[in-house]
C-alpha cells in the first residue's frame, strides 16, 4: 500500500469542501501535534482507594462505595471519577454470565 505521501491528493475545489474540512477538524489547520505518551494503566495514588468496605465510614473524604458483582464480590471504597467508573464497569462485566465451555 502506498504511503500517505505517495497517495494522490484531491484538491479542494469548493468553499463547501473547505468548510466541511474545517468543521471536521474543529477549525484547526496545519500539521497535527504528536500524541502525548500516556500509560494505559495508571496507579491511583489516593490513600484508601480500592480498600474493602469494613464499616460505614470511608477511609478518606471523597471516597465512594462501589458494590461488588451479584456473584458475592465484596464492596470497596474508590476515589470519585476514574477509579469508581472502572470498578463499576468491572462489576458489570463480572455479572455477565459465562457461556458454557468458557474459562471461569
Amino acid at each position: 500500500m502506498p504511503t500517505r505521501a505517495q497517495r494522490p491528493r484531491l484538491p479542494e475545489v469548493s468553499e463547501a469542501q473547505r468548510k466541511a474540512r474545517l468543521a471536521w477538524n474543529g477549525g484547526k489547520t496545519g500539521a497535527s501535534h504528536p500524541a502525548t505518551s500516556l500509560s494505559v494503566f495508571d496507579v491511583c495514588r489516593a490513600d484508601g482507594c480500592g480498600t474493602p468496605v469494613t464499616g460505614r465510614r470511608p477511609p478518606a473524604d471523597g471516597m465512594v462505595q462501589v458494590r461488588g458483582a451479584a456473584d458475592g464480590a465484596a464492596a470497596h471504597w474508590y476515589c470519585e471519577g476514574r477509579c469508581a467508573a472502572i470498578a463499576r464497569a468491572r462489576a458489570e462485566l463480572r455479572a455477565i454470565p459465562m457461556r458454557s465451555g468458557g474459562e471461569s
